[in-house]
């Protein structure tokens, strides 16, 4: 309806701007001849006037050039002779008023006298006026006019100024004048009679240039007034004469609205025949489109046949429903059996049609198609034949409806019919359909009724379900509630839980989901529904129970992170030991309790830990809220999925901080006493040197006095870098390096460990690159004391770990500074290899303490020195590098 509203408008505009462009163009043109017509008929008038003031003008100069004429005939100036022939020319004219003759410029003569004596004997030359007009009559020896000009008597008159020139020697012997009254020559030309035009007259010079206007208005004269122009010529000047209608120049030409009535008759009859036009074809299409919609949305459309040309006619629904285009296919009976109709399908269409042909009657069957691109769908085909009065089959006429998917729902329900029998078998254990009445009578009940202990389905159907099972009271009266929720309408479903007791005496809980639904065949609302057993889940959830109180009551602190490190789940303890709040932690990641008291090192072997699957295990320094530090002892571990994958990271932490305080007071007890020890040590080491003081010890004596005072001082060096130790460990201790050659101090470490070496039946050798020189030293930066000790733990260590007959070897070499490498055989075992240097670490020692590469990394990074550790799988060996730098350090 838009549509055909937007077209009906459309056209009818269009004929709109025909006609408005028609009806402009002959107005226009109307306009046009009726201003001509107007102008043509003004412009005859004004010309009629023009020549009647002309002929006045002329005849009357005409008479002062007579007069002239005659003076010059008669200079000696007759008076009464001039007085006659003066009567007469007055007469005859009825306009001239006076006529005044001057001989050299002076007035000697005038007619009539009376009331003119005044300017007897006024000479021309002293009015600049009148002299300008005499002496171009002098210069021109023409006539000539001027004016018009106001009269003393009143009125405006023309004056005509003609020489006098006597014949008989051509000598210019004076002028006449004469004054011709125009309001006469108005009124014998007719001027005052005119009526219906308003007219305006000026003078024009020699060069026709306007001047002033002296009869009507000077309006007239203006170009936009339309006025009709014409000249008015003379003697010597002309004037110009404007001509308007009074009642001005008519806009609206004589029929115009009468032509304006009969385009527009014109128009509104062509319009409603648009209008009628259009909307015929619009419910035409309408209807057209109707039908093609109905049979697109019923996948339903129609064809015929005519029998005798072979020609098909189908509907755009047709093409649609065999998936074709129209235009691009013609369909044909060959084409449609040979291409369209699936092959298994052809005899029973042919036979269809054959039958239905011979026996007159109507056909319907469901039959295949194939589409272009390959795809088979389902038809339903109905149609009846036509005959002629002979009762020949003419034509054919049918519907197809594409009925795929109805074909396909039903297939679908077939499949769905046998799923759902499998699926009711196959979890018989765990699931029971039921359908009871609004009474609560079994209609319908799957096999999972056999596995809860009630004997086959048939058993129950019939039965009230209050009475097949043995409900708690509290279970009864939850299912009576959630039925009459969904019996009233409250609710579309409900799920709940029910507890009952088996025959067999076993206690067992069930999920309910039910639903209202309408049965078809008792023609009434039932309930429906599947009954779950949880039982296994409930014992699960109650297990889960025991051990989430466990959890929340437990004086330890358990956090969950998901794979991002978000925090999912803290317990109570938690927060009572680092003052957030659950909400607080929730989302947030662990580094909000981080101390900044640990390196990077510290956390990418935590994280290097947890990557490969492991727990990690050790102590960190965490931050509370309100920024107190305190010690945990932390185990942290992956959490997998069923498939394998990390899906959380659990910690466990417990809070050592008295453990810590108990550490701290045994190292202060530890100091104080190395300390303390010092003072009798002293004493001790200073006895054997007394005693060796003494000439008349023997050889045995010495050397037995010597090994106490060497013991002693050994003592005093384990107690001093104890202290070195401690002082290393708390940040306190002051480097001062010193040049030394560590050649030397390997050496002699070399000759204290002789007796290990010997016991371990090992072999000790010291070699160096070739840029490297051992035989005359090697001078670094440090301190001998700790570079003695440093070396002495890393060589003891590779004695230990050596097996016998096998050979340590100390390497030197230049890199930028000097690399010490002690190599020996055997590797490190796996578990220690990331925690290869920190404290307490030991691997298959029973008597090892841990103290050793933690010692030797301490005293390494104190003097700045960098110590790393490479055990070789496949060579069987492990190499510790000590890299000493080549400069000074700060």
């Amino acid at each position: 309806m838009r549509d055909t509203k937007y077209l009906i408008f459309k056209y009818v505009a269009l004929v709109a701007c025909l006609f408005l462009i028609l009806d402009v163009f002959i107005q226009y043109q109307l306009y046009q001849r009726y201003q001509n017509d107007q102008k043509l008929s003004v412009y005859h008038r004004t010309a009629a006037i023009r020549a009647d003031i002309e002929k006045e003008i002329n005849s009357n100069l005409l008479k002062i050039q007579g007069i002239a004429d005659y003076v010059s005939f008669h200079p000696e100036l007759n008076k009464n002779l001039l007085d006659r022939y003066c009567e007469g020319k007055i007469a005859k004219s009825g306009l001239i008023t006076n006529i005044s003759i001057a001989p050299d410029y002076i007035i000697r003569y005038v007619y009539p006298r009376p009331g003119n004596d005044s300017v007897l004997g006024f000479d021309y030359r002293f009015s600049a006026e009148e002299w300008k007009s005499v002496k171009k009559v002098h210069d021109t020896r023409e006539m000539i006019v001027s004016g018009p000009i106001d009269l003393a008597q009143g009125g405006s008159g023309l004056i005509g100024w003609a020489p006098v020139i006597v014949r008989t020697d051509e000598y210019f012997w004076g002028t006449v004048s004469a004054v011709l009254n125009i309001e006469r020559i108005f009124a014998k030309a007719g001027l005052h009679e005119v009526v219906d035009l308003n007219i305006s007259m000026r003078t024009l010079d020699e060069d026709g240039v306007a001047r002033a206007v002296f009869y009507g208005e000077q309006d007239f004269f203006d170009e936009d007034s339309g006025a009709v122009l014409m000249q008015v010529a003379f003697a010597s000047g002309s004037w110009e004469i404007a001509a308007i209608p009074v009642k001005g120049w008519g806009i609206v030409p004589p029929g115009s609205l009468i032509l304006h009535a009969i385009l527009l008759l014109f128009f509104l009859t062509i319009s409603y025949s648009i209008y009628k036009t259009i909307t015929k074809n619009a419910e035409v299409e309408m209807v057209k489109t109707s039908l093609d919609e109905a049979q697109s949305i019923a996948h339903l459309g129609n064809w015929s046949m005519d029998l005798l040309s072979g020609k098909i006619w189908w509907s755009n629904e047709t093409y649609q429903i065999f998936g074709l285009i129209k235009g691009e296919y013609t369909p044909s009976k060959r084409s449609f059996f040979s291409d369209l109709l699936y092959h298994k399908d052809r005899k029973l269409v042919s036979d269809t049609y054959l039958e239905a042909m011979t026996n007159g009657e109507q056909y319907s069957i469901d039959h295949r198609i194939v589409r272009p691109d390959g795809e088979i769908r389902y038809v339903s085909d109905r149609g009846r034949f036509s005959y002629d009065e002979e009762d020949n089959p003419v034509r054919v006429y049918g519907t197809v409806h594409d009925i795929t998917d109805r074909k396909l729902i039903e297939e679908e329900l077939r499949e769905s019919k046998v799923r759902f029998d499998h699926v009711t078998k196959k979890l018989s254990r765990k699931f029971v359909f039921f359908s009871h009445t609004i009474d609560g009578e079994f209609i319908r009940l799957s096999e999972g009724l056999t596995h809860l202990g009630y004997g086959s389905p048939e058993v129950g159907l019939g039965r009230s379900w209050k009475d097949l099972f043995d409900f708690t009271p509290e279970s009864l009266a939850i299912a009576e509630k959630n039925n009459s929720r969904i019996i009233s309408g409250e609710v579309e479903s409900t799920e709940y839980e029910m507890e009952f007791i088996t025959p067999d005496g076993q206690e067992r809980c069930v999920s309910v989901h039910e639903y209202l639904a309408y049965n078809f065949e008792l023609e009434t609302n039932v309930i429906e529904g599947v009954v779950l057993d949880i039982t296994e889940r409930k014992a699960w959830e109650e297990r889960l129970k025991i051990l989430t109180r466990a959890i929340e009551n437990a004086l330890i602190s358990v956090v969950i992170t998901d794979t991002n490190g978000a925090i999912t789940y803290v317990n109570p303890y938690f927060c009572n030991q680092t003052g957030y709040s659950k909400e607080e932690a929730l989302g947030q990641n662990p580094r909000i309790l981080k101390s900044g008291e640990h390196d990077d090192l510290f956390y990418q072997n935590m994280w290097a830990t947890l990557l490969s699957g492991e727990t990690w295990r050790g102590e960190v320094v965490n931050k509370k809220k309100d920024g107190q530090l305190y010690w945990e002892l932390a185990s942290i571990s992956p959490v997998y999925n069923e498939k394998g994958e990390v899906v959380s990271y659990v910690a466990v932490k417990d809070n050592i901080d008295d453990q810590k305080e108990l550490e701290r007071l045994k190292a202060d007890v530890d100091l104080i006493m190395r300390h303390d020890l010092k003072t009798p040590l002293n004493g001790i080491i200073g006895l054997p040197g007394l005693l060796l003081m003494d000439d008349n010890l023997t050889k045995q004596q010495y050397e037995l006095i010597k090994t106490i005072e060497n013991s002693g001082k050994n003592m005093l060096h384990m107690i001093d870098m104890s202290l070195d130790m401690f002082k290393m460990e708390t940040g306190k201790f002051e480097y001062y390096p010193l040049q030394v050659d560590i050649i030397s101090i390997a050496q002699q470490v070399i000759d204290n460990c002789k007796p290990k070496i010997s016991a371990q039946k090992v072999e000790v050798e010291m070699l160096s690159t070739a840029d490297t020189d051992i035989t005359s030293g090697i001078i670094v930066w440090g301190e001998e004391r700790l570079i003695y000790s440093l070396l002495s733990g890393l060589l003891s260590n590779a004695i230990e770990a050596s097996p016998s007959g096998e050979k340590i070897v100390i390497e030197f070499k230049r890199n930028g500074g000097i690399v010490i490498s002690v190599r020996n055989c055997g590797v490190v075992p796996e578990p220690i290899r990331g925690s290869f240097f920190q404290k307490y670490v030991t691997h298959g020692k029973n008597s090892g303490t841990g103290l050793g590469t933690y010692s030797a990394k301490l005293m390494a990074e104190a003097m700045h020195y960098g110590i790393e550790m490479i055990t070789y799988d496949e060579l069987n060996e492990t190499v510790i590098n000590i890299t000493i730098p080549g400069e000074r350090p700060e």
